[in-house]
């Protein structure tokens, strides 16, 4: 029997047999806990029953777990106790009594297996920190040597005040891997072969094995570790339980000489560019991308475990740490690689982290691929893997720049940046700083007086929403710190000439599992150049130019997700409006405002809504890009910067104007998640959606098919086409691809009449009929062609024929 502590007034004793299945340790009783009848008990409150709920999903009774928590009281606070987030950890002389209890109490519990929920029992019984990092693991105990523990989310952020839902997944997950490691006493592991510290004939007989077991059909894996901007170390699997890191630099400098490093490469190259062999790797297009840039080696026929891990979960990580947790028995690494590479230490430790790396890979991916076949999603897998090899080139390529115009809009934006800030100055009657969020605060909230807006958090905020809320209310001020920050970031970022690399080239880092329903996303790369190209702003699109002697081209999709959702949701108007040609943004604006579509202008200025400095036709154009995924009208306002009567009129106006969409459109997605919680695209592309039931996700569900559809076209009938389709394409120049439309370049010594027919070419893949319940639709793939990126100041290609591109480009040459 466990004594209670003499200091303790609220104390909670365990509770279960001390023969259990698996015991299961908390951090501290709550007060449901503590008034428990007829006697306290752990897990017992709201945490306690989500607690049970997760037990019954994998067939655990309750009744054979024994429970108990580090804590045993609550006559304080946690922290009172054990302060984790200190540099130091917090114990106190309580805790350290409440850790000695615990050992005891365990130490008479007969269970091989100890579920610990959350950070205060990860470290009382493992001497770890970072429950997100180390859940799933399967750990040996500090305190208890020769025990197993699973660390695990604990139940109570599943529900209010943190209601994440999607812990519950997770420790569902950790409770099954805990009652398979309960069916054995002894820690198990698959037995693997690391090689580290190899000689030079090592190496080469290593390779060459992979290249034979490559050319055999066997999937080589491999990763590399970047030190000081070029490769330290390189891993190569050749299965699940083989692998070997070849170095390249360690403590006394070069591991190996220059001819037996050269040598090395060069057998790497032949297994890398092999287009026979299949390798595989961990968000592989940077790997391929570094060795590209640094060494000219071109990657070919790869597979990524991060693209297979967002098309299966889109709701969790895609790092490799949460695929290994999921797919292996590995317990968390990456800690070593972090710290190697912040603080230093032996080099093994290093090379050992990067052999890890490609066994998880060769480990995790054919489980990956089972699953990918039980969700009906391997086809969706190839088209996005396929993609890779595309954006890698496209990273490499980069996009000629001006910079001396950029210079000199750097320059003008500095100019209005002094003038504004002057004028806020002026305005304010002192020297605030705009971009000081505790100068602004005290100014807004204090001086003036005016609402207090809140982060979610509860911490007071000046952020972009805040100011537009300000800025609706008349605040001249708020509006002119907005046009600062605006003035700022777009010289900061996309004239920032530190961001262009000597050449006078912009390249970006592409991720192919960029966004949940296919969409790629951009950023800076490893060398620190280039940004997220895919939002540059569009009154800088003029300084992206074609290289010398090219022609620039853009092919997008019209309206595109308005179309899926009116053909998809059966809007017939909207239906009506494709089919028969008209201005669809022209007919909204006449639904909402109640004019004949052929009365609605296009001039700035027609309407008094908002500003009065827009168009009626604008508003219909924001309502119909908006509107469509049931955005609130207090969030429409806020985006349009819209008084919120008005935003209510015009969304009450357009769902009256378009019954379907609500009806038919929204109504199916709805059914479909409840039948299975998946959607599937018009591409075949299935999604599953893991968050809690409820409009949250149905509001997520709303744009799935339109913007996934979008997506995998792009990729599948656009890049991959031109990319993979080299006999009919090798001209052109892929630049980049933006959600629903790619820019490409070709040079201007190939004929008129081959540009037209490669054009005619794309533009036929892409207007490819989609089909949704037995009916064929198109969405028209409209080309411009232009000086630079804004393909408004260029020319619409509406015949596609020699002639008629020679004299467009003829056009273009005299503006």
């Amino acid at each position: 029997m466990i004594k209670k502590p003499d200091f303790a007034h609220t104390y909670v004793s365990p509770s279960g047999p001390t023969d259990p299945l698996i015991a299961i340790v908390g951090e501290q009783p709550g007060k449901s806990e503590i008034f428990h009848r007829p006697l306290p008990q752990p897990f017992v409150g709201p945490a306690g029953r989500e607690l049970d709920k997760c037990l019954m999903a994998v067939d655990i009774p309750r009744s054979s777990c024994y429970l108990t928590n580090v804590i045993k009281d609550l006559d304080a606070p946690l922290k009172a106790y054990i302060d984790l987030s200190k540099k130091v950890p917090f114990v106190s002389e309580k805790a350290r009594v409440y850790i000695d209890l615990l050992k005891e109490e365990l130490n008479e519990c007969s269970a091989n297996v100890i579920v610990v929920t959350g950070n205060i029992p990860l470290y009382a019984l493992c001497d770890r920190t970072g429950i997100t990092k180390w859940r799933g693991s399967v750990l040996e105990s500090t305190l208890l040597p020769g025990r197993k523990v699973v660390p695990t989310i604990h139940p109570a952020t599943i529900i209010p005040p943190k209601n994440v839902y999607l812990n519950k997944h997770l420790l569902i997950l950790d409770l099954k891997r805990a009652k398979e490691q309960a069916a054995f006493p002894e820690f198990r592991s698959k037995e693997r072969t690391i090689k580290i510290q190899p000689s030079f004939g090592d190496v080469m007989n290593w390779l060459d094995n992979a290249y034979q077991l490559g050319m055999n059909g066997r999937i080589i894996d491999y990763d590399i570790e970047i030190y000081n901007e070029e490769v330290s170390c390189i891993s190569v699997a050749i299965s699940a339980a083989e692998v070997m890191s070849i170095p390249f630099v360690d403590s006394q400098g070069d591991y190996f000489t220059l001819d037996q490093e050269a040598e090395i490469w060069r057998r790497i190259a032949l297994l890398l560019e092999e287009r026979r062999i299949w390798k595989r790797g961990q968000n592989i297009g940077f790997d391929a991308h570094f060795l590209l840039r640094r060494l000219g080696i071109k990657s070919r026929s790869l597979h990524d475990t991060m693209v297979v891990q967002k098309t299966l979960f889109p709701d969790y990580p895609m790092g490799l740490d949460f695929i290994c947790t999921m797919y292996t028995d590995l317990p968390y690494y990456k800690n070593e690689g972090k710290k190697w590479f912040k603080v230093g230490g032996a080099w093994r430790t290093l090379w050992n982290y990067n052999a890890l790396d490609s066994i998880v890979c060769a480990d995790a991916h054919p489980k990956q691929v089972e699953d990918l076949k039980r969700q009906g999603n391997l086809e969706t897998y190839e088209r996005q893997r396929k993609i890779i090899e595309p954006l890698v080139y496209m990273m490499e390529r980069g996009i000629r720049v001006d910079v001396e115009e950029m210079k000199k809009k750097g320059t003008e934006y500095g100019r209005l940046i002094e003038e504004r800030t002057a004028e806020l100055q002026r305005l304010c009657g002192f020297d605030i700083n705009p971009n000081s969020p505790k100068q602004l605060a005290n100014y807004f909230y204090g001086q003036r007086g005016l609402q207090t807006y809140r982060k979610r958090g509860g911490g007071v905020t000046t952020d972009d929403n805040a100011l537009k809320r300000l800025a609706r209310k008349g605040v001249v001020e708020a509006s002119i710190v907005r046009e600062i920050r605006e003035y700022t970031k777009a010289r900061g970022n996309y004239l920032n000439l530190d961001k262009v690399d000597k050449d006078a080239r912009i390249r970006c880092s592409y991720n192919p599992a960029g966004t949940r329903f296919s969409r790629i996303s951009s950023s800076e790369n490893i060398f620190g150049t280039g940004m997220n190209m895919q939002n540059w702003p569009h009154e800088l699109l003029e300084f992206l130019l074609p290289d010398e002697g090219y022609v620039i081209y853009t092919i997008d999709l019209s309206q595109a997700e308005n179309r899926i959702v009116a053909y998809v949701g059966n809007v017939t108007q909207l239906i009506e409006a494709f089919e028969t040609g008209r201005d669809v943004h022209s007919l909204t604006a006449a639904l909402i405002l109640g004019k004949p579509v052929d009365e609605i202008s296009s001039e700035d200025g027609s309407s008094s809504l908002g500003s009065g400095h827009y168009s009626e036709r604008f508003w219909g154009k924001k309502a119909n890009h908006s509107l469509d995924y049931d955005l609130g009208y207090k969030t429409f306002a806020l985006r349009l910067e819209l008084p919120e009567t008005q935003a209510k009129w015009i969304v009450e106006r357009f769902h009256t104007a378009y019954p379907g969409i609500r009806q038919n459109f929204h109504a199916m997605v709805k059914a479909q998640l409840a039948k299975n919680r998946t959607l599937t695209n018009l591409m075949g592309r299935k999604t599953l959606f893991l968050d809690e039931w409820g409009d949250k996700l149905w509001k997520v569900g709303y744009s799935c098919i339109p913007q996934g559809t979008v997506g995998d076209v792009i990729n599948e009938r656009g890049l991959n086409y031109v990319y993979y389709n080299q006999k009919d394409f090798s001209p052109v120049d892929l630049l980049t691809q933006t959600h629903d439309s790619i820019t490409f370049q070709i040079p201007l010594s190939v004929s008129w009449e081959r540009h037209a027919g490669m054009l005619r070419l794309l533009k036929a893949k892409l207007e490819t009929p989609l089909v949704w319940n037995e009916r064929k639709f198109v969405i028209p793939a409209d080309i411009s062609m232009s000086k630079n990126f804004n393909k408004d100041k260029g020319i619409k290609i509406k015949t596609i024929n020699a002639q008629a591109l020679k004299e467009a480009y003829n056009d273009l040459s005299k503006t």
